[in-house]
């Protein structure tokens, strides 16, 4: 069954409603950060936060610059759940998702054939994505960057290593070379709001150091680190799931020297507020062919 047109849900709360507005702070963006270095390699995937624009725009433009010598023609975005509770990952029934800046059409292809694979993890559930934000934000900011693309949007629930390897068998089909992989997440959520208080001094460092102990074993391509380092420290990286997806399949795909990785941006949301006794940290991360 389709469901026809997903539409926006958080225009004018997470980024601006009207689309020349919209527009117009993007561009803004991009214009500030043209010097960001390229790599000059195929970039394959991308982790980009989910926040409000004012707080992560700019670490998702900076990331997203790393892309702009190739276009691609679909885009496989894996977004985690803020608000429907389940395990594996959900599939919608949406044919289009539409934002200010127009329509995104969804490879309804592709997104029938993962549901067809059987995987016990993968469900159609569009209520995980009806009123989902971590999907929804990226795709402005993907449509100011790639033209004519398709989307194959999928939201994660809890995701386990072993969940994490099942799904990857099944999603490995679709890690082709004009297919880029996005995973939204945002990293540590520090404060007594999120009930995570692991230190109560020298904030911004401790953060930095606890967000960096991650990122190095995201850039290492290491799942079973990357598990363990969460299990030891309980890091509230929101999306952890869509990242674990990303690493199993990295590890089914690619010899791991053969495939690049590298931080590009990082930033809190206390550096832009200078209130760091709730904060968001925030990370963009390219994986790419050497």
């Amino acid at each position: 069954m389709s469901l026809g047109i997903r539409k926006p849900y958080f225009d004018g709360k997470f980024y601006e409603r009207n689309e020349d507005r919209l527009r117009k702070y993007i561009t803004g963006i991009v214009q500030k950060e043209l010097n960001t270095e390229r790599t000059g390699e195929h970039v394959r995937a991308v982790i980009l936060p989910h926040a409000g624009y004012s707080f992560s725009a700019r670490t998702a433009v900076k990331t997203l610059l790393k892309t702009i010598e190739k276009n691609y023609s679909r885009i496989l975005v894996i977004a985690p759940s803020h608000r429907v509770p389940f395990s594996g990952i959900a599939l919608s029934e949406y044919d289009v998702y539409q934002t200010p800046l127009g329509d995104v059409p969804v490879d309804t292809e592709s997104v029938t054939n993962i549901a067809g694979t059987g995987n016990e993890y993968i469900a159609s559930m569009s209520d995980a994505h009806e009123k989902e934000h971590s999907l929804e934000v990226q795709l402005p900011l993907l449509q100011h960057f790639f033209k004519d693309f398709k989307l194959i949007p999928i939201i994660n629930g809890f995701i386990e290593e072993e969940t994490a390897r099942h799904i990857a068998m099944t999603l490995k089909d679709w890690w082709q070379e004009d297919t880029l992989w996005v995973i939204s997440s945002d990293f540590t959520h520090y404060g007594y709001s999120f009930n995570y208080l692991p230190f109560h001094k020298n904030i911004k460092e401790n953060l930095r150091e606890l967000d960096m102990g991650a990122i190095q074993l995201i850039i290492d391509k290491d799942l079973h680190g990357f598990c363990e380092y969460l299990d030891k420290t309980r890091s509230t990286i929101c999306g952890s799931g869509a990242i674990k997806i990303l690493m199993a399949v990295l590890d089914l795909v690619n010899n791991k020297d053969n495939n690049g990785a590298e931080l590009v941006h990082y930033t809190t949301s206390g550096d832009l507020t200078s209130n760091y006794t709730q904060c968001v940290s925030y990370a963009g991360i390219i994986f790419y062919d050497r």
